[in-house]
């Protein structure tokens, strides 16, 4: 990752020279003083992220960050990209145009993050007006590894969901859901009426949320016909770039043309009316099939566009979110682990910190490849407790009935929070304060600068998801009354050791 992060910022220091010399800051941190800062690389809006302690890091880290904000109130930030670097003694700030800027957004890390987001952030772009989901997901292709999911199957995961005990929720459709006739919207011969379809789960208490992609196979009437009329990604040759999914071969559409646009935009239309809740969009696929950077920027921009336009309530991938208030995903780095799960619960609170709120823990991609069943819960629990929460339909990844049990308990307790979420998203869009928060930002100068391992969802309650094999959970309690999932009551500060052999997550709700 050093190599990468070190070719960007080279990258962004030669871009600027060409046309004048990029200003430099050197810092010096205060005795104590702690500073936190989102760091990008490995590819576009990816995000790595941990805070800046002169006792941790590698004099030699070199990192690229929007800004960075201080436990004690202080920023530094720049209208362009900057770079950092830490030589064990101070901070070396280099922006790619003009010189960065150093002030005082208040005393706490909380203070600094609303300062500079209502100051800088929120003046160059507005939240976005996100139709989010406050309730869990049910993925219903973590479930069944359905490919296109009939309007039969859609009943049939609906009351398997009542059957195991799940409250009702909203369906997520895996792609495969289109007519790809020229004019089709859903696929007739999955769905008869898919009106009637959704009034029918709607009656059952389910809404639908469908994946939403560019893609459409590589033969057909539509293929046909978005090919005469010039509306697909062109490979080096001139000819439709062919993406291959485990589905088989696909062409995409190419949406830096406004036509292109246009015939997705009234195929979501359509399915607006027809009943369908939300989207999920994905084209994650798309990097392999543009070659030009300035290409995939603009493709990236209408795709997000196209999606807040129709409300899409998650993005697989961060780069297909790339703009701050827009719902973004993080997948575990090398597949599902004890140290990808630590990694991604650090780098979602610290992009929070930069504006980055409704964080989505992706595990399609993965779930299927995580043998061990323990772990494979705490990665589905972790997923549960972020802002934005996909989970199995019916807990049919789970052979192991303590799993089971303990994946109906989890859900039911984070169903129990739906008005709070409610709240909580309203609060953001009004606020741009992050829904799950770092320890330090919700309780200031109480030893908690590097908690990383716990979290505040919200100012009410504190998530401790287990993150290894062992059967109990230490937990640090700030000061106040706190009350466990069992209703027990405890006195903070103090430090707890849950038992967990059970499978429970730890939740505290403050009184």
């Amino acid at each position: 990752m050093r190599k990468t992060l070190t070719a960007l910022l080279c990258f962004i220091l030669s871009a600027a020279a060409t046309a004048e010399e990029p200003r430099t800051l050197r810092i010096e941190p205060l005795h104590n003083e702690k500073w936190w800062g989102l760091f990008t690389g490995g590819g576009p809006n990816q995000p790595f992220a941990a805070p800046f302690d002169t006792a941790g890091y590698d004099t030699c880290g070199v990192f690229v960050t929007p800004f960075m904000l201080s436990g004690n109130g202080s920023f530094i930030r720049s209208d362009t990209p900057f770079a950092v670097h830490y030589d064990g003694t101070a901070f070396t700030v280099t922006a790619a145009e003009g010189r960065p800027e150093t002030g005082k957004g208040g005393r706490t890390l909380r203070e600094a993050y609303l300062y500079c987001v209502h100051k800088y952030v929120w003046a160059q772009e507005a939240p976005a007006d996100n139709r989010l989901f406050p309730q869990p997901v049910y993925d219903t292709g973590l479930s069944a590894r359905l490919t296109a999911a009939s309007g039969a199957a859609l009943l049939a995961a609906a009351d398997s969901v009542a059957a195991k005990g799940y409250p009702a929720g909203t369906l997520l459709i895996s792609d495969g859901w289109q007519d790809h006739a020229a004019e089709g919207c859903f696929d007739r011969n999955l769905y008869d009426s898919f009106p009637a379809l959704a009034a029918e789960l709607a009656r059952r208490g389910f809404s639908v949320m469908l994946t939403v992609t560019p893609y459409i196979p590589a033969a057909g009437p539509d293929y046909v016909a978005a090919r005469r009329e010039g509306l697909l990604l062109a490979g080096p040759d001139g000819r439709p770039a062919i993406v291959r999914t485990p589905s088989g071969y696909y062409a995409c559409l190419d949406m830096t043309q406004p036509e292109a646009v246009a015939r997705l935009d009234a195929k979501l239309t359509r399915a607006r009316e027809a009943g369908v809740a939300g989207f999920y969009f994905d084209c994650h696929r798309v990097r392999d099939a543009v070659a030009c950077d300035e290409t995939f920027k603009t493709y990236m921009g209408h795709w997000t566009a196209l999606g807040h336009r129709h409300g899409a309530a998650m993005y697989p991938l961060a780069q297909e979110a790339p703009a701050q208030w827009l719902p973004y995903s993080l997948s575990p780095e090398g597949g599902i682990s004890w140290e990808s799960l630590r990694r991604t619960l650090e780098t979602a609170l610290d992009a929070g910190l930069t504006g980055h709120t409704y964080p989505y823990l992706s595990l399609t991609s993965s779930a299927g490849h995580c043998a061990d069943e323990r772990l494979l819960l705490r990665a589905v629990q972790l997923a549960l407790f972020m802002p934005l929460a996909a989970v199995p339909a019916d807990g049919s990844l789970f052979t192991d009935e303590v799993c089971r049990r303990a994946l109906r308990q989890s859900v039911a307790l984070r169903m129990e929070m739906n008005e709070y979420m409610t709240e909580l998203l309203h609060e953001a869009a009004a606020t741009g304060e992050p829904l799950m928060r770092h320890m330090e930002y919700q309780f200031p100068g109480q030893g908690f600068w590097n908690c990383t391992d716990q979290y505040m969802l919200g100012a009410r309650y504190l998530v401790a998801p287990v993150l290894d094999d062992r059967d109990k959970r230490t937990v640090r309690l700030p000061r106040g009354t706190w009350i466990a999932a069992d209703g027990t009551k405890y006195r903070g500060p103090r430090v707890l050791n849950v038992d967990v052999s059970d499978g429970s997550i730890p939740v505290f709700r403050l009184r």
